[in-house]
């Protein structure tokens, strides 16, 4: 991730102008990576040369900016075409926080109300006084409560970790 994350880097400082189009292209490219096992196999197969991996990216995206497009020859003649799933996640987060938004993921074992997830949005902007978008997962052992990601910080409210710390608690008095 960390080269992925470079890429990225410097996609975003050369197009911090149209970094929301940039962004949605890129994001479209990986969709059709995810969608089409072909496509990601000849991205990662080492028969196809570097300049065929450009190619075939140049006219994927024959629609594209012309930045996006000179992004994505550079990245596959470079070496690193299998990674633009992981470069298009990274500069979808760089174009997010440059607009002040920031992504929770919220962890719950059930699906959560759309009145909760207002409320829980709200409190998230309050607290960091940036817009919050929710990412929604349901994991079934959690138990109950909800674990939030924000960032590198994660709030863990779920019944799951309130047995494990008891768990721990009374394991260290026995």
């Amino acid at each position: 991730m960390l080269i992925a994350q470079r890429y990225a880097t410097a996609i975003f400082a050369l197009s911090e102008k149209n970094a929301d189009g940039i962004s949605d292209e890129l994001d479209s490219l990986a969709a059709a990576i995810a969608a089409t096992p072909e496509l990601e196999r000849a991205l990662a197969s080492p028969l196809v040369g570097r300049a065929g991996k450009g190619a075939l990216l140049a006219a994927l995206m024959k629609k594209a900016s012309a930045a996006t497009r000179d992004a994505l020859v550079t990245i596959a003649e470079q070496g690193r075409a299998d990674l633009i799933p992981e470069i298009a996640e990274a500069f979808a987060a760089m174009a997010r926080e440059a607009r002040g938004e920031l992504v929770a993921e919220v962890t719950s074992a059930r699906p959560l109300s759309p009145a909760i997830e207002k409320q829980l949005a709200d409190a998230l902007k309050r607290a960091t006084g940036k817009t919050v978008t929710l990412q929604l997962k349901e994991n079934p052992a959690v138990l109950g409560g909800v674990r939030i990601r924000l960032g590198s910080l994660l709030f863990d409210a779920t019944l799951e970790a309130a047995l494990g710390t008891l768990r721990s608690e009374l394991l260290a008095t026995a």
